[in-house]
């Protein structure tokens, strides 16, 4: 293992060289197209190529779970990609989600999105994963935790943000049927499936851990 991680911490930035760099489009993203190159395996310089890149602030994602009563809420909401795909459901179930501002912590970012989107109060967090979600065309990064929360058996809340437009609905699962929905494929937002792989691994620890 140790000689893979020498070989993976070889080639850094300072390995490629930017030739030009504009901004393409300026909105609630942005998208910048750079000309580059890099070095290569075989220690050669690659010959120069166009890249873009969607440019996005750092998000927190996270999946409230209450380990006493072992139960999930996620979040329903119309999103514009699977529209635009041509998804024919493009409401989609995934945990509550949001920009981080800056001044910022992920956790203080979390907290506050957890009670714009759900009304809920986060007690601790436990991270999952930093990590990027699509590298070949977004700086998008993600902080992504397992929130531990009270649940009630059920909610029919719909809350959201009016000055963003949101029109969130909350649903609490069993943990089994959150789980269901995963492996039966109707779970379709990445950080949902990988938080909750995740939760799988480590459910017995956490509810342990928060029981005392």
């Amino acid at each position: 293992m140790s000689k893979y991680l020498e070989k993976l911490n070889e080639m850094n930035r300072t390995h490629v060289s930017t030739h030009n760099k504009s901004t393409v489009y300026q909105g609630f993203f942005s998208v910048e197209e750079h000309s580059l190159s890099y070095r290569k395996f075989n220690e050669e310089q690659s010959a120069v190529v166009t890249r873009s890149a969607l440019i996005s602030s750092d998000a927190v994602i996270v999946l409230p779970y209450d380990p006493i009563n072992d139960r999930v809420l996620l979040i329903e909401q119309f999103r514009t990609g699977p529209y635009v795909k041509g998804d024919e459901a493009p409401w989609v179930l995934e945990p509550i989600a949001g920009l981080i501002d800056a001044g910022e912590t992920p956790e203080s970012a979390g907290i506050r999105e957890a009670r714009e989107e759900a009304h809920l109060e986060i007690k601790k967090f436990e991270l999952v994963a930093r990590s990027y979600p699509s590298p070949g065309i977004s700086t998008e990064f993600f902080h992504q935790y397992v929130g531990i929360v009270e649940l009630p058996d059920s909610s029919n809340l719909i809350a959201g943000l009016l000055s963003e437009s949101e029109d969130i609905r909350s649903h609490i699962f069993s943990y089994q049927a959150f789980s269901d929905l995963i492996s039966e494929g109707k779970i379709k937002v990445g950080p949902a499936i990988l938080i909750g792989l995740w939760l799988s691994k480590n459910r017995d620890l956490i509810r342990e851990k928060y029981s005392k």
